[in-house]
């Protein structure tokens, strides 16, 4: 039978493999086993080579662990492949997450014989069925990197990071984000774990990211809201309220928050305290609100509540002014977005510098330094993976910032960061562009009904024109326009070979203002008119 479905394996030890490869008769389900991987990374590896439908991971192995191998895995490729976990573990955390991260099935090894891999496979066998068709497959892998590019728009929306507001409504548009309320609020929000939760590890990332994907579930059933990640322990939250002049907003805004945080801590035994920014009518100066928000943070934390910002100078969180890195902010993005690490380290130095011996101002500190942790964690790709990995010898990770009581603790801690990432950036720095290439060559594919200038894909991915220009030459080896206008070339094509319409209307379906100007391109391109290539075809 020929092989129809591929499976691919991974466990740190052999002979599980070895017992997972010969359980079953692969051949007789259709499945062909395409790899074996001993590791977290290599699983990653494979599943990028590979492509498989169907994963088996345990769910501890060196590097990473399945669940993280999962969690990457859906970020880049949607619902497809899935997977199924195996563990020597029957903890409910663990469980939980696998359940999360739409696992088919959570099998315990000692308790694994061929009647459960065969049902799981066979479960697996069905989901495939609803989800990979000929028709839905390029949807789901569109839709597979939507909430990652939905929080990098809001982290830039925080951060003010537009270049200007026809950029953000293009990126809000293209992200299909609606933003209609009267007004909006921002709360940022930290997570305190139980002492028993070791600092950092696979129990902290598992008892963080159920925390913050059930606070999502439970806001989003009360009120059409938006929560991002902003790394482990903080997210923050976009609320709608219907008078941003009114406090009216306030009791009931508190009510929610607070519920929320006692569901959570009920759940997890958590503790979840936040700042609450102002309302802001134009949703393009939510920054605003999230700069406010993030003003009386402290005073949440030393409170353990939720905090309201208010203008009163005598209010609590407003004793020491936030560190203004504003003229600094869009050059920060670009050096990470670019991997410009030359830039990147100026930048922390300068800040690094502004700090030095200004005891009075360690909250200011603290919030700069979380602040460019929140845009690494948000705007590199696998971000949270890289900033744990500068800090994978310290104790508590990069969390170990939330703790600072001192300037010169701040400052250790941004002079580690900096060193870290641009030491890991230069190493990245050409896979990385290849990456950013990819989704944009992906982005031209799905709109080749839109017009698709330089300007305007500038503008989604939050890139100049030039640059974009630049890095498309010299990446993908053909200059941008071509690049469109050969791939609308082909699909037209391919629609003619498929009698799939007239010329005029294949013309508009790929974008073109005329069949007249479809008709010069196509010429331009295949050295006959659009009419002789379908007569061509037609007398085959």
């Amino acid at each position: 039978m020929i092989a129809l479905i591929k499976l691919l394996i991974a466990d740190d030890e052999a002979l599980v493999c070895i017992g997972l490869q010969s359980m079953l008769k692969w051949e007789e389900y259709g499945i062909e086993v395409v790899g074996v991987a001993h590791n977290g990374a290599q699983a990653e590896d494979m599943i990028d080579a590979y492509r498989p439908d169907i994963v088996i991971t345990d769910i501890k192995m060196p590097i990473k662990t399945g669940l993280q191998v999962a969690q990457s895995a859906r970020r880049k490729y949607g619902r497809v492949p899935l997977f199924i976990i195996l563990t020597s573990f029957e903890e409910f955390e663990y469980a939980r997450t696998a359940i999360e991260m739409q696992a088919v099935d959570y099998l315990v090894k000692l308790e694994l014989t061929p009647e459960a891999l065969e049902a799981s496979i066979r479960k697996a066998m069905k989901l495939l069925e609803e989800h990979k068709t000929v028709e839905s497959y390029p949807e789901l892998v569109q839709r597979s990197n939507l909430h990652e590019l939905r929080e990098k728009f809001f982290v830039r929306l925080f951060n003010n990071l537009f270049e200007n507001r026809k950029q953000y409504l293009l990126q809000q548009e293209d992200l299909e984000l609606k933003l209609s309320a009267p007004a909006y609020l921002v709360c940022t929000c930290r997570i305190m774990a139980p002492d028993t939760v070791p600092p950092r590890g696979d129990k902290l990332v598992t008892l963080c990211t159920s925390t913050v994907k059930m606070a999502r579930d439970r806001l989003t059933s009360a009120k059409p809201c938006y929560v991002t990640g902003l790394d482990l322990r903080n997210f923050a939250i976009i609320l709608p309220v219907d008078d941003a002049h009114s406090l009216s907003w306030k009791p009931e805004t508190e009510k929610l928050l607070t519920d929320m945080a006692q569901v959570l801590h009920n759940y997890f035994n958590v503790r979840i305290m936040g700042g609450i920014g102002h309302a802001v009518e134009d949703p393009y100066m939510i920054h605003e609100s999230y700069l406010a928000a993030r003003r009386v943070l402290p005073a949440a934390l030393e409170q353990q509540a939720f905090v309201f910002y208010s203008e009163d100078k005598q209010a609590p969180g407003l004793e020491q002014p936030l560190f203004d890195y504003s003229a600094s902010r869009s050059e920060i993005r670009r050096a990470f977005e670019e991997m410009d690490t030359d830039a990147l380290y100026s930048i922390i130095t300068a800040m690094i510098e502004a700090f030095e011996g200004r005891t009075d101002l360690l909250v200011a500190a603290i919030d700069a330094a979380c602040s460019v942790l929140y845009m690494a964690t948000s705007l590199l790709a696998d971000g949270e993976n890289l900033v744990e990995q500068i800090f994978e010898h310290e104790p508590e990770g990069y969390r170990a910032i939330y703790r600072q009581s001192s300037i010169d603790g701040v400052i250790s801690w941004l002079v580690h960061f900096r060193d870290g990432c641009c030491e890991l950036l230069s190493s990245r720095k050409q896979s990385y562009k290849e990456q950013v290439i990819r989704h944009v060559q992906d982005y031209i594919k799905r709109n080749l009904d839109s017009k698709l200038s330089l300007n305007q894909v500038a503008d989604i991915f939050n890139f100049s024109p030039n640059y974009l220009s630049h890095l498309f030459s010299r990446t993908a080896k053909v200059n941008f326009v071509k690049y469109v206008t050969d791939t609308k070339i082909t699909a037209a094509k391919e629609m003619m070979l498929r009698g799939e319409g007239r010329i005029n209307e294949i013309s508009q379906r790929l974008g073109y203002d005329s069949a007249f100007y479809f008709s010069k391109v196509f010429k331009k391109v295949e050295g006959i008119s659009p009419r002789e290539f379908m007569q061509r075809v037609e007398s085959r």
